[in-house]
């Protein structure tokens, strides 16, 4: 997502098309293979196009980030509440309330139960495993994916069964502190919250610019109707 008009690669673990300030959401999501004796030394990493979700997944204005073996979308489970713990190291002034709101609205318009439970010092953005979703703040040095003009990535870890299906079990987001300046002054701070988290859920990056989910933003700060069309679609899968 960027309101820049100039766009450049950048090489690494990140990939794809990168412009002036880019949110990356979930370049590398951790899969974890279940097997009948479900060992934590089966995590993977599994790469994700960083600008479009897994291709051909997803409908009209959005992609799902990644899919099953049967080609369902990998999301949380239908009941389930999603976790969030909040590690306030290097957070803008106000990001307890902006958190909250980025929450609220996600949790209404996707139909997920997304919940803040407390705040962490735990700074394991690399790591995720079973467990709620760690939100926080960094920088390049820290998160190296966040080099360049990341302002934030997102995304997270699954389980997945013999049978095919699986679902979300933990997770991360992580806002560039570097890029606020730029960033913060050109878009709604708490969009980069929601964008995020949306990737958390199981979107990826749409081609449509007009939506929230868009790589590049040039001033959209509320969920597009295709945006919405894939959170439904999320939910569906969940609780089908």
């Amino acid at each position: 997502m960027t309101p820049s008009t100039t766009d450049r690669g950048r090489g690494g673990s990140c990939g794809g098309v990168l412009g002036t300030l880019v949110v990356v959401g979930a370049v590398i999501v951790g899969t974890l293979v279940v097997s009948p004796d479900l060992q934590l030394g089966d995590l993977r990493d599994a790469a994700v196009d960083p600008l479009h979700g897994e291709p051909g997944s997803g409908g009209d204005g959005y992609t799902f980030l990644q899919t099953t073996a049967r080609g369902e979308p990998l999301t949380w489970p239908c009941e389930e509440t999603v976790e969030i713990v909040v590690n306030p190291e290097g957070a803008p002034e106000g990001y307890a309330d902006m958190v909250d709101s980025a929450v609220a609205r996600l949790s209404t318009a996707s139909g997920f139960d997304l919940e803040v439970v407390g705040e962490t010092a735990d700074r394991d953005f690399a790591d995720r495993g079973f467990g709620p979703v760690l939100l926080g703040w960094a920088d390049e040095e820290e998160v190296p994916a966040l080099a360049g003009p990341v302002a934030g990535i997102g995304g997270s870890s699954y389980v997945q069964g013999p049978g095919g299906g699986g679902h979300a079990v933990g997770g991360m987001v992580v806002v560039d502190t570097e890029e606020t300046g730029g960033w913060f002054s050109r878009t709604d701070p708490e969009a980069v919250l929601v964008h995020e988290l949306v990737h958390v859920l199981g979107l990826g990056h749409t081609e449509d610019p007009t939506q929230l989910m868009a790589a590049r933003n040039d001033g959209q700060s509320e969920l597009g109707e295709g945006d919405l069309a894939g959170l439904a679609a999320l939910r569906e899968a969940a609780c089908s």
